[in-house]
């Protein structure tokens, strides 16, 4: 993954390159009065602190003022009045001007931008450790649960990354896992500790967590908004018969990740009305499940990932 990323962030820099050169070639060879298309050597620039910050948008900078002055010195006549060449210091003197205007443009951009992404990073820092605190808050709610949040969100991550999905799906996908049972703070705890058979009254008031959930979260707005189809949902079944009855493609992928890494782990951790079951035993009721209770293609990728995944409480990074 690290390798990726280097790859990726090398290929940003070699397009800013380019685009330097045809930027180059465009001001020499198609157009008369290169000076005033000077002013076009701001967009590789500023796509370089955009992407990267200070260090990259300068050094952007400098290589467009390099090749600038090379392209001045080699070429006399370039960026000049072509009736009155023997004006070389002014035309060296806007060059110059030119050049230090967009470094320090290069430069205050990229730092500005890197301030943003400090505080954007502070705020995420501090939104997924509330989110976490909450998660525990939850779990504490049912003694036999405790850390189960926790573990689905691990389970969860693992599973999509499999699925190839976006890191700001992952990153949905984890949120939600850590909030799926927020709803439960509504339900009673003789019936979330109940051994014997839930009567129709407590089944109704089991399965309306998910709803809860809904009514908890909406008000917030913004981001949250984006998870909570995945948590309604995280009930749902590939056969239609789940909470809310969704069929298939409707339930989101992020619900049906979700829905497998829960009955992983509530399957294979001891609950007042049975014994925890071995990760094997448990896999294999996975699998009996696929297009029925669960997605196919996401029981595959559990299969996949199934031998990483770890029985003991995961830590959440």
């Amino acid at each position: 993954m690290n390798d990726m990323k280097r790859h990726l962030k090398v290929d940003n820099e070699l397009i800013i390159v380019f685009l330097l050169v045809v930027i180059i070639g465009l001001i020499y060879f198609l157009v008369p009065h290169q000076k005033v298309f000077l002013n076009f050597f701001y967009i590789p620039v500023l796509l370089g602190s955009y992407l990267f910050g200070k260090k990259h948008g300068t050094y952007s900078a400098f290589l467009s003022v390099l090749m600038v002055f090379s392209i001045a010195y080699f070429i006399p006549e370039t960026f000049t009045d072509k009736n009155n060449i023997s004006m070389s210091l002014s035309k060296w003197l806007d060059i110059t001007t030119w050049g230090c205007f967009l470094i320090i443009v290069g430069y205050l951009m990229g730092a500005l931008y890197e301030k943003k992404e400090k505080y954007n990073r502070e705020i995420k820092k501090t939104y997924q450790g509330i989110i976490t605190m909450l998660s525990l808050i939850l779990d504490s709610v049912d003694q036999y649960t405790q850390n189960h949040s926790i573990r689905v969100a691990k389970y969860s991550e693992k599973i999509a990354k499999e699925a190839g999905l976006s890191n700001s799906e992952i990153e949905d996908i984890k949120i939600a896992s850590l909030l799926h049972d927020l709803g439960k703070i509504g339900v009673s705890a003789e019936i979330l500790h109940k051994i014997g058979k839930l009567s129709d009254e407590e089944k109704k008031e089991i399965t309306g967590h998910t709803g809860n959930a809904k009514d908890i979260l909406e008000p917030i707005g913004g981001r949250v908004l984006r998870i909570l189809p995945l948590i309604i949902n995280h009930h749902e079944r590939q056969d239609g018969n789940g909470y809310n009855g969704l069929l298939g493609d409707s339930v989101p992928m992020g619900a049906k990740i979700i829905a497998v890494a829960d009955v992983y782990d509530a399957l294979t951790a001891d609950r007042p009305y049975r014994k925890a079951l071995s990760p094997l035993e448990v896999k294999e009721e996975i699998v009996k499940g696929s297009g029925t209770h669960f997605d196919p293609e996401v029981v595959k990728y559990f299969e996949n990932v199934f031998p990483t995944l770890e029985i003991e409480e995961p830590a959440l990074t």
